[in-house]
């Protein structure tokens, strides 16, 4: 549900929020970031999920193409709180050049793009609250894909390290066209933007730790669990950038290309979309990120043919 976003810092809390379909709220989206152009490889490995295989209207989240035959999300998208992974089960990628248009997945003109059908396999451990981690799911492909998708390759064998920068991408909510501090709709384009590791026990992080704000709904919040499943990053320097409503399951890659999280929560509590403690885009509530590495025996218990 993640947005990419960048406000401007402020002298008190603001905040990044990702939400899943079942929430009031978008997904999280990316704040402050930049418009993913057509010739980079993130056109051809990010796919925008429908929230049904009959229709292309947008599920509210993200998804990126792993394998010929596998998707992968966050397992929030598919339910939360006290319905953990209740569905929709059955589902529809869009992959390559596409617009959303009045929140339908829509090809752009002229462009190159597929859509394909897919089943949901949630991760069993998911208990509904993202802050406890656990929050990915797989999409399994029901028909294989043309030859110019080319899948991400995940790293499943290490996470980034503190002061790394990571890249979250996302059609989410994004700052105000002329107040950059206030949260406005969702990107009609696929976004990008840069962000830092932080330690776990870095003030803002903490902070994140403690309310676990931002999920599908108010149910799904709560204190964190298992850190070692979970990324915080945010803005380090006197320009906020984020991830927000919206941008939740897209992928967030390092600096080779590899993915290496998937968004998943953050942000301040409510649904503010101005002023401290905001929804997305606040410095003193950085996004979390689920950590793929974390999740190798479940990603390999499914899929067999996962790029070299």
């Amino acid at each position: 549900m993640l947005a990419l976003t960048v406000a401007a810092m402020v002298p008190v809390a603001s905040a990044l929020s990702i939400y899943g379909k079942q929430s009031n709220r978008m997904s999280m989206r990316i704040i402050n970031g930049t418009e993913v152009k057509k010739q980079s490889p993130y056109h051809v490995e990010f796919a925008l999920p429908t929230s049904s295989s009959d229709t292309d209207s947008w599920l509210g989240c993200g998804a990126s193409i792993i394998s010929p035959t596998f998707a992968l999300s966050s397992a929030h998208c598919f339910g939360g709180g006290e319905d953990p992974c209740s569905g929709p089960t059955s589902i529809a990628l869009w992959v390559g050049d596409v617009r959303l248009v009045n929140n339908t997945v829509t090809p752009t003109d002229g462009g190159q793009s597929h859509r394909v059908e897919a089943e949901l396999v949630c991760n069993k451990k998911f208990d509904g609250h993202c802050s406890h981690g656990n929050d990915i799911a797989l999409l399994k492909l029901k028909e294989p894909l043309p030859e110019w998708v080319k899948p991400v390759k995940l790293n499943l064998d290490s996470k980034p390290n503190v002061g790394d920068t990571v890249t979250p991408l996302g059609f989410g909510m994004m700052e105000g066209t002329t107040d950059i501090t206030r949260v406005a709709d969702s990107s009609p384009v696929l976004r990008q933007v840069d962000i830092t590791v932080m330690e776990n026990d870095d003030e803002n992080c903490k902070r994140m730790w403690k309310g676990g704000y931002g999920c599908s709904d108010e149910l799904s919040e709560g204190e964190a669990k298992n850190l070692d499943m979970q990324l915080c990053a945010g803005s380090v320097e006197g320009v906020d950038h984020d991830a927000c409503a919206g941008d939740s399951g897209s992928p967030v890659m390092d600096s080779q290309g590899n993915q290496v999280g998937m968004v998943s929560y953050g942000g301040g509590p409510g649904e503010k979309r101005s002023g401290p403690g905001r929804m997305c885009g606040d410095p003193h509530y950085p996004g979390v990120y689920a950590q793929v590495s974390a999740f190798k025996s479940f990603i390999l218990e499914h899929v067999t043919d996962l790029p070299q």
